[in-house]
């Protein structure tokens, strides 16, 4: 480990490890000397500095695979963590990470054509990696699932979002066996009205969807018409399939997680990055917000602003069983105290120009996926998985 001012020294446990750690003082951060600036959208440790002792230390940091901000953040981990890059893919965004307990398989997404720049998005096959032996292959369901973009399991079956395609079809809620792979749709508009085109989704413990309906397949250009309504977050019955919308923004509804008792609603807004153009606009927004959940479970009130990403912004977030918010936050994972919103630790994929887009929990493992592939997160020290 560096030895540096802007540095604490780490838990006895933590020194000799595969990983790299690093804790920072933020103590010694809170005033700093002579010329530094960064964007929003660039990890601290890619900061413009004067300071050459600070420009060592972020230079460590930026090989490291664990930095933490507050000593919490250590009591997630076993001495044996590690972050494994198990599938290297190309830089185009890998979306929907669902876990299959029963097999040990990951299904996920990729936009576009493998290996192609993903700007055009479209996609009728989807991924499933198998844990142990790390083969990945291709699958389609049947009939063939379109721009997938979301994904939750729950009760042995997937949920998956889709962003719809063309003028032909909306974006769809769809249920999916994971084992025979036979697809079953199950919502496609409000009483005539098409939705925009899904995002993401979370399930409550008593089987309600609650969807992000969002701009970013029109966007895309995977559907050509425009939006029939800002951004918007859809309550679904699990029942009846009743929906109704809950809440909307100017911005752009991304990712959504709920916390384990499913009495609070994490969103992500992500306006700051726009779309026809495409561009970065680092005024708009980017804050996560947290939301009472009232009215037997279908009103959202109360809502605050948790906090918003170190650097970047959040796209997928998911809520462990433990409690703790983990966000995909351009080159790692933000884990986020639930009721503070203060980061207290980063989980870094390497730099570069891979990003970490959404998230998955295994038994005891984490999988990341987004741009340049599939990471597994090894050595956590409680489970992960929520109990429905």
């Amino acid at each position: 480990m560096l030895a540096s001012v802007f540095l604490h020294p780490l838990p006895s446990e933590f020194y000799q490890t595969t990983a790299k750690w690093a804790w920072i003082s933020m103590t010694a951060f809170a005033n700093l000397q002579g010329h530094f600036n960064r964007s929003i959208f660039t990890a601290p440790w890619s900061a413009d500095v004067a300071d050459p002792d600070l420009a060592e230390t972020l230079a460590f940091l930026n090989g490291t695979d664990f930095i933490a901000y507050d000593l919490a953040f250590f009591d997630l981990f076993t001495k044996h963590a590690s972050v494994e890059h198990l599938q290297p893919l190309s830089y185009q965004s890998h979306e929907a990470p669902c876990y299959i307990p029963s097999t040990r398989q990951l299904y996920f997404v990729e936009w576009g054509p493998p290996g192609t720049d993903g700007n055009n998005g479209t996609h009728n096959w989807q991924y499933v990696l198998d844990v142990e032996s790390n083969n990945l292959r291709k699958i389609t369901t049947d009939p063939p699932t379109i721009n997938a973009h979301g994904c939750v399991e729950f009760q042995g079956h997937l949920y998956v979002v889709t962003d719809g395609t063309g003028t032909s079809e909306s974006g769809r809620l769809v249920r999916v066996n994971p084992t025979t792979l036979m697809m079953q749709p199950l919502l496609n508009n409000m009483l005539g009205q098409p939705f925009a085109g899904f995002n993401d989704l979370e399930i409550d413990r008593d089987g309600n969807f609650w969807l992000t309906d969002s701009k970013s397949g029109w966007g895309r250009g995977l559907v050509d018409f425009a939006p029939p309504t800002n951004p918007t977050i859809y309550f679904v019955n699990g029942t009846t399939l009743q929906s109704k919308p809950v809440w909307t923004t100017s911005g752009n509804a991304n990712g959504v997680a709920i916390s384990p008792d499913s009495r609070t609603l994490y969103v992500p807004d992500t306006g700051v990055s726009e779309f026809r153009p495409s561009a970065k606009n680092k005024y708009a927004q980017r804050m996560l917000w947290a939301f009472d959940i009232t009215g037997n479970g279908a009103v959202l009130s109360n809502q605050r602003m948790l906090g918003s990403p170190v650097a970047y912004f959040y796209d997928g977030i998911r809520a462990a069983g433990n409690g703790w918010l983990f966000a995909g936050s351009g080159d790692g994972v933000d884990v986020i105290h639930p009721i503070t919103g203060f980061v207290v630790g980063s989980i870094r994929i390497g730099g570069g120009r891979n990003v970490a887009v959404s998230i998955e929990f295994g038994e005891n493992e984490l999988f990341i996926v987004g741009k340049g592939g599939v990471w597994i997160v090894r050595g956590m020290k409680q489970g992960l998985r929520r109990s429905w």
